[in-house]
């Protein structure tokens, strides 16, 4: 299994406990090896931007099914009924169909695991200020003993 296909198939599996887990591991560094730390730093960070964007695809992917399952379903119901229906009675249909519940758990699932890949990806972030401030200081501190 490939480094990408492990990443993705981490993100297909997201829990919250995962996400606890993950958080704690990426944000650990090796101090007295910054400078290792921030070379690995921008590939660590391009792997997690690239979750996100398959995560925020996911979640756009989600919402478009959801958003043309109401539109289809609205449509139909109005061009099978035999009286008049205000937007609040498609709306109530809408809602009442047992496909819509499934859409929207979907939906929400992808919206969950946008924000916690968001979330990494701005410890990520921090990470690396906090980095680059160690390096910072280690190159003052060395200069002080000079």
């Amino acid at each position: 299994m490939t480094q990408a296909e492990a990443l993705l198939g981490a993100y297909r599996d997201l829990t919250w406990e995962d996400y606890i887990e993950i958080s704690d591991s990426i944000v650990k560094f090796d101090k007295n090896n910054i400078n290792g730390e921030l070379e690995r730093q921008a590939s660590i960070y391009s792997y997690y931007v690239g979750l996100l964007g398959t995560a925020k695809n996911d979640m756009d992917k989600a919402g478009l099914k959801l958003v043309q399952f109401m539109a289809e379903t609205r449509k139909e119901q109005k061009e099978n009924a035999s009286g008049k229906y205000t937007a609040k009675d498609l709306d109530d249909y809408v809602m009442a169909h047992p496909d819509y519940f499934l859409l929207v758990e979907t939906a929400n699932d992808a919206q969950f695991k946008y924000s916690l890949i968001k979330g990494l990806v701005q410890s990520l972030d921090q990470k690396k200020d906090m980095l680059v401030q160690l390096s910072a200081n280690s190159r003052a501190e060395t200069n002080l003993y000079k």
